[in-house]
């Protein structure tokens, strides 16, 4: 048996994976980041005090401070990586990432680079964001995709559902909306983009959905949750048993 030793700063233990959430009040349904039954084991969260979807959409400088505290916070927990709530908090990648002694993986969107050396370049990659008008090319750039790389961004920003309800805050909302809303989106996607070879999700409360996106285009689809879970795997390795 391994001996333990007390962290001073940690107040409780077993959290391999800490998460930043938006200063944000809504339903988190199971799938959505902010839902801890999203994932077979525990995480860690902790809000980002002001970090309000407009300011980390945009990349507020004076929210570093804040972001970096909290990222501080769980590092000291005990958890052996970080992520986030919103793929936007790809603003403060560098920054967290430089701050602390773990990996950092702010973004569903980090994947990107991963997704097209695994994708033919002649193919396309669809992005489904929050809101399209603030996935940029300066965002993108940030992710480490070759600026040549075709990607189809397409946002939910104007949709009757989530458009009004979801990102505004709202005290319910109902997932088969949004999920119909999602798929429709997709696609659309890929009737103006036959040749698309995968799909990515931006936004960390729609991979409720992403099995019914998959459904109805046949293309692999990646979000938060696939980021999450491929990081866990990989700081926490099982041996393995077996017949030779």
């Amino acid at each position: 048996m391994p001996v333990y030793k007390t962290r001073k700063k940690t107040e409780a233990y077993g959290y391999p994976v800490g998460i930043l959430l938006l200063d944000y009040k809504g339903p988190f349904v199971p799938g959505d980041v902010g839902n801890a039954t999203s994932y077979d084991y525990p995480v860690l969260y902790r809000t980002v005090e002001g970090a309000t979807s407009k300011r980390v959409f945009a990349g507020d400088p004076a929210l570093e401070k804040a972001v970096v505290e909290a990222a501080r916070w769980l590092e000291a927990q005990g958890v052996k990586g970080i992520s986030s709530d919103c793929g936007f908090f790809v603003n403060y990648q560098d920054l967290v990432a430089k701050s602390v002694n773990i990996p950092v993986y702010l973004s569903s969107l980090l994947q990107l680079p991963f997704l097209s050396a695994t994708i033919d370049d002649t193919r396309s990659i669809g992005v489904i964001c929050a809101n399209s008008r603030a996935l940029g090319t300066r965002v993108l750039e940030m992710t480490g995709i070759d600026p040549g790389r075709e990607v189809v961004i397409h946002g939910l920003e104007n949709e009757p559902v989530f458009g009004t309800s979801v990102t505004g805050g709202s005290a319910q909302f109902d997932p088969d909306l949004v999920e119909a809303e999602v798929v429709d989106v997709a696609k659309r996607m890929v009737s103006a983009k036959p040749n698309m070879g995968a799909i990515l999700i931006e936004c960390s409360m729609l991979p409720p959905y992403a099995r019914a996106v998959q459904d109805a285009t046949g293309l692999p689809v990646f979000d938060f949750v696939t980021m999450i879970d491929y990081h866990h795997n990989a700081a926490n390795r099982h041996a393995y048993a077996g017949h030779y």
